[in-house]
Parts: structure tokens; C-alpha cells; sequence
């Protein structure tokens, strides 16, 4: 299992030196993750598509759920890093999109997860799961999906 190693994030945030996408991502993990998001996924897609090195997919419980992790990611991020994100989407949509460039979060109720699935939609990504701050360590375990026929 691969560990998304947490030592790189806390330098960006001691000594302001200038963020990576990884580094980004990390930031938008945590941040979400203070904000008592579910189910943290990150897909890195680099290669695959232009539009992005990382989606950061995560669940809210409620609308208003939704929104607090929503801002919190963005208050986060200013206060850490003075990054900000193009908001896309409302709460009261069941899906709001932050894009910091090379780094997208969706927040999602479980619902619209469940039938937009963009880990299905993108399963060649490499798929790595954010390890809660309520669990023992901050790490993330990784689970390859690029081959999918072992599955079937």
C-alpha cells in the first residue's frame, strides 16, 4: 500500500515555499478532512486529461454539511497557502466543485456520488483513499483500478 506522506505539507505550510499539485492535494485533503468530510478519494489522472493532475472526491451528509466543507477547504486553503479556488455549484445542488488549477474537490451528498461515480468514470486513475484524522495516522492507502478485468 502506498502512504501519502504528510512531512512535504507541513514544510509548505512552515515555510510558505511555493505548492506542487501534490502539494495542493494534500491540502485539499486535509483541509476537507478537518471539515469532517466522508469517503476522502483522490484520483490522479495526470496523463489522462489536461484539465487537472488530481480530483479530490468527497461526501458530505447534508446540504449544510456540503457547504461547511466547502468553505472550510476554502478558508483553509487562503490561510495556508493563499490559494484560491474558481466555486462552482451550491450546496442546495448536492454537489459543489472547487478548482485550484491542477487540483478539483467535489463534495457530494452520498446520493449524487452514487450516480455521477466519477471513480467509475475515470477507473484507469490511480485511486488512493485519505486516511481520516480520526484514524491512527494521517496516511492513505492506495488501491490500483487501472486493471479492472481482475475484478470481473
Amino acid at each position: 500500500m502506498e502512504e501519502i506522506e504528510t512531512d512535504a505539507l507541513d514544510e509548505v505550510l512552515v515555510t510558505g515555499n511555493a505548492m506542487d499539485s501534490e502539494e495542493t492535494m494534500r491540502m485539499v485533503c486535509r483541509a476537507a478532512d478537518e471539515a469532517k468530510a466522508h469517503e476522502i478519494t483522490v484520483m490522479d489522472v495526470r496523463g489522462q486529461t489536461i484539465v487537472a493532475d488530481f480530483f479530490v472526491v468527497c461526501t458530505g451528509t447534508s446540504t449544510t454539511h456540503i457547504q461547511s466543507i466547502s468553505e472550510g477547504v476554502q478558508d483553509k486553503l487562503r490561510e495556508w497557502a493563499q490559494a484560491r479556488a474558481k466555486r462552482e455549484g451550491g450546496a442546495q445542488s448536492f454537489w459543489m466543485i472547487l478548482d485550484y488549477g491542477d487540483v478539483i474537490l467535489h463534495v457530494f451528498d452520498e446520493g449524487t456520488r452514487e450516480f455521477y461515480d466519477l471513480e467509475h468514470l475515470w477507473a484507469d486513475a490511480k485511486v488512493t483513499t485519505w486516511a481520516s484524522s480520526e484514524d491512527d495516522s494521517s496516511t492513505a492507502s492506495s488501491e490500483d483500478t487501472t486493471d479492472s478485468s481482475a475484478a470481473s
